[in-house]
């Protein structure tokens, strides 16, 4: 079905809305490419660790540095030009900011309701909660140990936790009311480099650790451990010391936004996908995924397409698979070196990655059309056209006109 014929089904009644917007969805993140029209303005002196999209706009993305800095970018055209600069719109660093973490930062997250506040965290064992207008900490938590990773829950209405994850061997709770942390889980045996808490069961949550275990846990209960995942299926789920999830540590985590699913990913070039209320695998092959990182990867899905697609770092690329099948739908190749993370924005079906040679990239789907002039328009009041035309290098740029 065409897109006109779709319009006027949908206006008619007789195409869901929901159908509707997720078909055409996927049918721009099937046609993901480097964006031809819009670039990140270059802000780091160092590699970039984390990024995070605010999930109450869609507009502004944090970035975090191994330079210990942090920015705010404005992804919205405001210009009314085809060709644009996400512009640097908030800055922390040592020079301007003496509040700036003093060593790399490895994960930004914005409040998840208001984009006046966000959180950070990084090797200097500082969770820094920021005032995002005056651009200086509201409060600052003191973790025992380099902090790799931390989440806030997206969707909690009974408490205020912040799951941290570190060089210690526990995950810690903070409590953003008191500014302290007020708990300790305890089950893992080595460094924990990831935490997310489920978008649906605000209690719950999954730690992923260097001794190649993925817990879910339960913080309300005594025994707060739930279960551990167990990449064989054969082996009861409640003994924690003997599973394990992956050959390699696990180093990224990320739930389905139905809370359904959770996808890991660990340094034996795996990524597996776990149903949350059974903790089997289920065995879906995704191939091998070549890893670098070592701290920690972070990765995305999309909720807004059928079938759901994940965007997984591997080493300077970006690889997309379809979630529940497995299959590879594409390839990125843009980043100059390793590739840390990326985030996808449902509002305008584009994605944005951040790698280790500070560059943050935008992929779109941009139609050949997009780039030619309407001939009809081109002399109406609408002005000169903004764009840059591309040019094939490899052109014969001669002419007959020429003396």
């Amino acid at each position: 079905m065409n897109d006109v014929k779709a319009i006027c089904s949908l206006k008619t009644g007789l195409l869901d809305a929901r159908k509707f917007r997720s078909s055409h969805a996927t049918k721009r993140i099937s046609a993901l490419r480097l964006s031809n029209f819009q670039e990140v303005e270059n802000s780091h002196s160092a590699g970039i660790n984390t990024i995070d999209l605010d999930k109450v706009e869609g507009r502004y993305l944090l970035s975090g540095g191994a330079d210990g800095s942090i920015h705010i970018h404005d992804v919205f055209n405001l210009t009314g030009n085809f060709q644009f600069t996400c512009k640097n719109v908030g800055k922390i660093d040592r020079q301007s900011n003496h509040h700036c973490h003093k060593y790399s930062v490895e994960c930004v997250q914005w409040y998840p309701l208001d984009t006046g506040m966000f959180l950070s965290s990084g090797m200097d064992k500082n969770l820094k909660i920021w005032d995002a207008n005056a651009q200086v900490p509201a409060d600052v938590v003191l973790v025992n140990g380099k902090i790799y990773h931390h989440h806030m829950s997206p969707n909690a209405t009974q408490h205020n936790l912040v799951a941290v994850a570190s060089t210690a061997n526990q995950v810690f709770l903070a409590d953003l009311r008191s500014g302290s942390t007020t708990h300790e889980l305890r089950s893992h045996s080595s460094s924990i480099l990831s935490v997310k808490w489920s978008p649906m069961q605000e209690f719950q949550l999954a730690s992923g650790s260097m001794d190649n275990r993925l817990l879910m846990w339960d913080v309300r209960a005594a025994r707060s451990c739930l279960f551990s995942m167990d990449q064989y299926n054969g082996r009861n789920h409640a003994d924690v010391e003997k599973t394990t999830a992956h050959n390699g540590n696990v180093h990224g985590l990320s739930f389905t936004a139905d809370g359904l699913f959770l996808i890991s990913v660990g340094t034996d070039s795996r990524m597996r996908l776990w149903n949350t209320e059974t903790g089997r695998n289920e065995m879906v092959n995704y191939g091998k995924i070549s890893m670098e990182s070592k701290k920690g990867t972070r990765f995305d899905i999309s909720s807004d397409t059928e079938p759901q697609m994940i965007f997984v770092p591997s080493q300077g690329n970006i690889l997309v698979y379809e979630l529940t099948t497995g299959v590879k739908r594409a390839t990125l190749l843009g980043h100059y070196n390793t590739v840390t993370c990326c985030a996808y924005n449902e509002n305008l079906q584009t994605l944005y990655s951040g790698a280790n040679d500070r560059n943050i990239l935008v992929w779109a789907s941009e139609s050949s059309q997009t780039m030619r002039e309407d001939p009809i328009n081109k002399e109406t009041a609408l002005g000169p056209r903004s764009i840059i035309p591309r040019r094939n290098l490899t052109e014969d740029a001669w002419s007959s006109d020429e003396g």
